[in-house]
């Protein structure tokens, strides 16, 4: 073979194995084109959060217009109806266009007892619900943060009040100082803020050792600042279900020592309204059916939504696995 021919021979072939299927970079993805279930999520900030299921389930949608319409009535109602003393009527007439729900035995109109009735029942059973709520955070967020002497101190002070009977201590308070609307808050609030500081407690307790409060602890923040803007903000939601179910609680205790004639006699509230229609109840049967009612709807309102508030928190518990 020749220089000549060596050179127009051409270079072997190499055996180089071709990239198999996938292997290279993948062709860049449409915008048009759709997501595959497995991998499509949700943008950030749109996750449905815990308030918008509880407002989207049906319970909700029928009990917190219903509980709604009870609270505007007793705040705004006695603008609109008649004068709760007034005695100018026939005693005991039946429900009727010109009195709705009939008058009582000294002739008053039983609507407007029973509008004005429903501001002190709520009145109570709202304002317990806060103070314990407040009582609760504070105490339960000591104690479930700093541990050691200071929970201590406080399971004990917890558990002092929370054997206390509230009914015997509201009759002894009734007896030496008078029956009224604020002594039987005062009474309701020292005996049922414990169950909510337990809550709280308990919350503080898991809280306190996460990553971001150690963070906190570390950069050198004091105490009270982590428990009031880590703590405690992080703890509230069981805290809101636990005091929602207080507000039945209290309603259901002030009308029970209504009803056994502890109560301010010139502001009766439904239970008071329910013990002065026991006299009456062949007569007038309207004067125990009105105030009734109106506690049981309210009462099971109040316990339907914060069964609606604990199942939008803990969409798990309950659930059969």
């Amino acid at each position: 073979m020749t220089q000549q021919e060596t050179h127009m021979v051409p270079p072997p072939e190499t055996d180089t194995p071709a990239p198999p299927d996938g292997a290279g970079s993948p062709p860049p993805a449409r915008p048009d084109a759709p997501a595959g279930a497995a991998g499509r999520r949700r943008p950030p900030g749109t996750e449905r959060s815990p308030w918008r299921v509880f407002l989207r389930k049906p319970s909700t949608l029928v009990f917190l217009p219903l509980l709604g319409l009870f609270v505007l009535i007793a705040a705004l109602g006695p603008l609109l109806v008649g004068d709760p003393s007034a005695t100018g009527n026939a005693e005991l007439l039946a429900p009727s266009a010109a009195h709705p729900l009939g008058t009582d035995h000294l002739g008053r109109d039983y609507l407007a007892r029973v509008v004005n009735g429903g501001q002190i029942s709520l009145l109570v059973g709202f304002t317990v619900a806060v103070l314990c709520m407040t009582i609760g955070l504070v105490v339960g967020g000591l104690a479930g943060y700093h541990g050691g002497w200071m929970d201590t101190l406080m399971v004990k002070l917890a558990e002092f009040f929370q054997v206390l009977p509230g009914i015997v201590l509201a009759l002894v308070a009734a007896a030496l100082l008078g029956a009224n609307v604020f002594i039987i808050v005062a009474i309701l609030s020292i005996t049922m803020w414990p169950a909510v500081a337990r809550i709280v407690r308990a919350e503080a307790m898991r809280i306190s050792q996460l990553g971001y409060v150690e963070s906190a602890r570390a950069a050198g923040f004091r105490s009270v600042r982590i428990i009031w803007s880590d703590v405690l903000p992080n703890a509230l939601p069981p805290v809101l279900v636990a005091t929602s179910m207080t507000v039945g609680r209290a309603i259901l205790i002030e009308s029970g020592l209504a009803y056994l004639g502890i109560g301010d006699p010139s502001h009766p509230s439904w239970g008071a309204l329910l013990n002065s229609a026991q006299a009456y109840m062949r007569d007038g049967w309207w004067l125990a059916v009105a105030p009734g009612l109106c506690i049981f709807l309210v009462v099971l309102a109040v316990n339907m939504l914060g069964d609606a508030l604990n199942d939008a928190y803990n969409p798990t518990v309950g659930r059969v696995k």
